[in-house]
């Protein structure tokens, strides 16, 4: 139960990006615990082990990384993956959105094991990929989200389609995951 989180601008470029735990409890014991796909031979470096490692108990994860539930955001070799899922799925999106005039797109597309769903406002894309079903709380982080960037773009100091390095920002954005995911 583990989240990633792209704000994408116009030209295809991230303005944001952040990874999440869900804080809605653990996934069942027979989950996965890497984001690699049930049937990958890749693991988390040596072997499956049955217990979970926490961090700062030697194995955790790397520092500025997300312990994911379901492992995305695991480690930095994942982060790229992560990336390259949400981007491939702009296609996915764009296609989608140009059949329908509601701005959040539910389970537009599917990779392995996650799911992606976005949110199209003002031509920027909110995208999510998820291993959960939660579209009410999805919907509802999405417009909060939203309302965020909308807040960030009206402040005189950011420039249009840059990246946003607004540490409360990025706090806000969290708070409202932890709200709703």
């Amino acid at each position: 139960m583990s989240f990633y989180l792209a704000i994408v601008s116009p030209l295809d470029t991230p303005l944001f990006e952040a990874q999440f735990a869900s804080s809605k409890g653990a996934p069942p014991p027979s989950a996965s615990t890497t984001s690699f796909p049930s049937w990958s031979s890749f693991s988390n470096g040596g072997g499956e082990s049955s217990a979970p490692s926490t961090p700062g108990a030697g194995g955790g994860a790397p520092p500025g990384t997300t312990p994911g539930l379901g492992g995305i955001g695991a480690g930095s070799g994942e982060k790229h993956i992560l990336q390259m899922v949400a981007h491939a799925s702009l296609d996915a999106v764009e296609e989608v959105s140009e059949g329908t005039a509601s701005l959040y797109l539910k389970a537009v597309d599917r990779h392995n094991e996650w799911t992606v769903s976005a949110f199209i406002a003002s031509n920027v894309k909110f995208i999510l990929l998820h291993d959960t079903k939660n579209d009410d709380g999805i919907r509802l982080f999405f417009g909060e989200v939203w309302e965020l960037y909308v807040k960030a773009a009206l402040n005189p100091f950011q420039t249009v389609n840059t990246p946003i390095r607004n540490p409360a920002f990025d706090t806000k954005v969290r708070v409202s995951a932890k709200r709703y995911l």
